[in-house]
């Protein structure tokens, strides 16, 4: 069977999504303002954004729209980034910290105002749950909640125990959890298909099966060598999040691609659906190595997690599923999956997304680290602002720090491997 890592996902996205418009591949020379690199969240979204501005914009994606992470994670949309709060304030100051906490809050409100603005029909639905399993989780838990209320003034949400928990989540493994009423789920391939629809109809010229193979940047413009032709441009965006690194140097590089899976039920009985997720919010658990999963609206468990930090899928994966749903609901022991996909995401060793400039014209923005389903979408807005000549956010953005990683394959492998360990220890010891 061909790697889920290598050949587009055999998903149940894909399954569920209506036939999508196709795009036809780059043929001939193109000149426009400005050039964009993947058919994601991302990408989509500047290219949308500076459409409306009025500037000549072309988005090439080397596979299909949807291929990388965009259109097959696990719907999750989330305010913050995926690395504590706390250590942003380390990293950048606490005013800082505060603008872009307050930014990926901005990032669902716009997530939400384009579904309703363009009528994008993709399952949104309500709430998202933090789960702790441990003693040491309850505390973080309750003091992440205390954060974010007294010096954020977040107020949508509600900490849930005893039978309130019961009822939100079926599962013997939590101690407690934290209901987000402002976050949500959807459908991500239908909410990206209706993304590239809306920059299509902006003016964006759009093409599949294009692979950008090098990047020159001239004296007064940047080139781009793509399968099938050529395309000059004002300003480039590489948005290829874990698909960048043929294209930006190692010297820039702070993500390393990492393998995540997930796996779809059958339809479940409606009474067994509402005993798993009376709530019918998205969970995630709060160990290092997550669980996190939803309800379809066919009643399915979609069950994600078990990462590879090889970047390869483990031989046993469905087995590994399978062996850790039923660790979290009892009730589904004898359940297998209708599907199961998975593929590349970009993982910062930080868990905060890397964005920045390579010379005067290639502007990026990835490593969202799994939590990029609202963020990757402001990151849109936020290149085009910098693009059009309003750089502040991108700037403050491009000023949290990084560690590199290592060059090549086996050192990050190692890398990875190394961190991943010790997170697991962790994990296993409630520390």
């Amino acid at each position: 069977m061909p790697s889920m890592l290598t050949s587009p996902a055999n998903s149940y996205y894909q399954a569920s999504t209506p036939a999508p418009r196709r795009y036809a591949p780059l043929q001939g020379q193109q000149h426009v303002d400005v050039a964009i690199i993947g058919g994601g969240y991302t990408g989509l979204s500047a290219a949308l954004e500076l459409a409306k501005q009025g500037c000549r914009v072309i988005l090439l994606e080397a596979e299909q729209l949807g291929f990388g992470a965009s259109g097959r994670n696990g719907g999750q949309i989330n305010v913050g980034l995926a690395c504590e709060q706390a250590e942003l304030r380390r990293k950048v100051g606490s005013d800082n910290a505060a603008a872009l906490w307050q930014w990926s809050v901005e990032g669902v409100e716009l997530l939400r105002q384009r579904v309703r603005d363009y009528r994008i029909d993709c399952d949104l639905t309500d709430g998202c749950l933090l789960a702790a399993e441990t003693p040491a989780q309850v505390r973080d838990l309750a003091a992440w909640q205390a954060e974010l209320e007294d010096s954020y003034d977040y107020r949508h949400l509600q900490l849930l125990e005893g039978s309130e928990l019961s009822a939100a989540v079926g599962s013997p493994l939590y101690r407690a959890a934290v209901l987000d009423r402002f976050s949500g789920h959807l459908h991500p391939l239908k909410y990206l298909h209706g993304l590239a629809a809306a920059a299509h109809a902006a003016g964006v010229q759009i093409f599949e099966h294009s692979r950008v193979q090098h990047i020159e940047q001239e004296l007064n413009r940047a080139r781009l060598s793509v399968n099938g032709g050529f395309v000059s441009a004002d300003a480039v965006v590489l948005a290829g999040n874990a698909y960048n690194h043929a294209l930006l140097p190692w010297r820039v590089q702070r993500s390393m691609p990492i393998g995540s899976f997930i796996g779809a039920t059958a339809p479940l009985p409606d009474a067994l659906a509402a005993e798993l997720l009376g709530s019918r919010a998205a969970v995630c658990s709060m160990n290092f190595v997550i669980d996190y999963y939803r309800l379809s609206a066919d009643n399915r468990l979609l069950f994600g997690g078990r990462a590879s930090v090889t970047g390869r899928e483990p031989h046993n994966l469905e087995a590994l599923m399978r062996q850790r749903m039923a660790t979290v609901f009892p009730q589904l022991a004898g359940y297998g999956f209708d599907y199961l996909w998975g593929g590349l995401l970009a993982m910062t060793v930080n868990r905060a997304p890397q964005f920045g400039r390579l010379g005067q014209r290639l502007y990026f923005a990835h490593g969202y680290s799994g939590q990029g389903v609202a963020l990757s979408g402001l990151a849109g807005v936020v290149l085009a602002e910098a693009i059009s000549g309003k750089p502040e956010r991108f700037n403050l953005f491009s000023r949290i720090p990084h560690a590199p990683v290592p060059p090549g394959a086996g050192l990050q492998t190692l890398a990875r491997l190394g961190g991943v360990a010790w997170y697991q220890l962790r994990d296993r010891l409630g520390w």
